[in-house]
C-alpha cells in the first residue's frame, strides 16, 4: 500500500506541473492565436496613376489617322530671289498679302509623328497660289503642349492670272515648293488637337506666257512665301484611352 500512495502521488504532481504549464502558455496568448497585422493604407493624399494621366499636364496626341484643317493669313514675293527676264530687263513683281487656306491628310503612326499630303491654297489680289505635296511634321512632348516642326516638298503653281506688271497673257507656271515652319500644338481631348505655326516657303517657277510684243516667254523666278496659320487637327485609331 505504502508504493501505491507513492506512485498516486507522483501521477498527481505531474498532472498538476503540465497543468500549470498550459495555464502559463494561455496567459501569454490571451483568446488564442493572435491575428495578422491589417495591411497599411495607401495615403489619402496619393492620386491614382490613372487620374494624373488625365490631367493637361500628361496630355499628348496619338491616332494613326490625322484629318486637319489650316487656316491663316500669307504675303508672297514672286521673284524675291529671281526676277523675270522679258528679254529688256527685269520685272519685278510686287509683293502680295492674302488669305490662306488648306488641310492635310495622313498617319500620325500612333503617336506625335506625322507623314501624309497636305494642301494650300493663298488668294492674292491678280492670281491664286496653290502647294501641294509631302508633309513631314515630328512633334516634341512637353508639359502642357507640343513643339511641332514641318517640312513640306511638293508642286506649286500660279493660277488664276498673274503679276499684272509681268504684261503677259496666256500665263503657264509651275514648279516646287520647299516648306519650313516651326509651331506650337495643343492637344485638346483626346481625339482633337489645335497648332499655330508660322511658315517659311521657297516657291521656284517656271514660267511662259506671250509678252506684250508678241515674243513666247519662257523664264523662272523664285521667290518666297510667309505665312501664319492656325490649325485643327482631328485624330482617328488607336487615341489614347485616358
Amino acid at each position: 500500500m505504502k508504493y501505491v500512495a507513492f506512485l498516486i502521488s507522483g501521477l498527481m504532481l505531474l498532472g498538476s506541473t503540465a497543468s500549470a504549464q498550459e495555464a502559463a502558455g494561455a496567459a501569454d496568448k490571451p483568446g488564442g492565436e493572435s491575428e495578422a497585422a491589417p495591411a497599411k493604407e495607401a495615403p489619402a493624399d496619393q492620386a491614382p496613376e490613372d487620374e494624373k494621366k488625365r490631367s493637361p499636364y500628361y496630355k499628348k496626341v496619338q491616332g494613326w489617322l490625322w484629318i486637319e484643317g489650316v487656316v491663316g493669313i500669307s504675303s508672297y514675293d514672286p521673284d524675291q530671289f529671281g526676277s523675270l527676264s522679258l528679254g529688256t530687263g527685269a520685272a519685278g513683281a510686287p509683293k502680295e498679302r492674302g488669305p490662306q487656306w488648306g488641310f492635310s491628310l495622313g498617319t500620325g503612326f500612333g503617336g506625335g509623328f506625322f507623314l501624309g499630303w497636305y494642301y494650300r491654297q493663298a488668294s492674292y489680289s491678280d492670281y491664286k497660289l496653290l502647294k501641294t505635296g509631302l508633309e513631314f511634321q515630328p512633334t516634341i512632348r512637353i508639359p502642357y503642349v507640343h513643339i511641332m516642326f514641318r517640312v513640306d516638298i511638293g508642286f506649286a503653281q500660279m493660277f488664276g492670272g498673274s503679276p499684272q506688271n509681268w504684261g503677259l497673257t496666256n500665263v503657264d507656271t509651275g514648279g516646287v515648293d520647299t516648306t519650313f515652319g516651326v509651331g506650337l500644338r495643343i492637344p485638346i481631348v483626346r481625339w482633337m488637337s489645335f497648332a499655330a505655326n508660322f511658315d517659311w516657303s521657297y516657291i521656284g517657277l517656271s514660267v511662259r506666257g506671250d509678252s506684250a510684243s508678241g515674243g513666247r516667254i519662257d523664264s523662272w523666278v523664285s521667290g518666297q512665301q510667309l505665312a501664319g496659320t492656325f490649325a485643327l487637327t482631328f485624330h482617328f485609331i488607336g487615341v489614347r484611352k485616358n
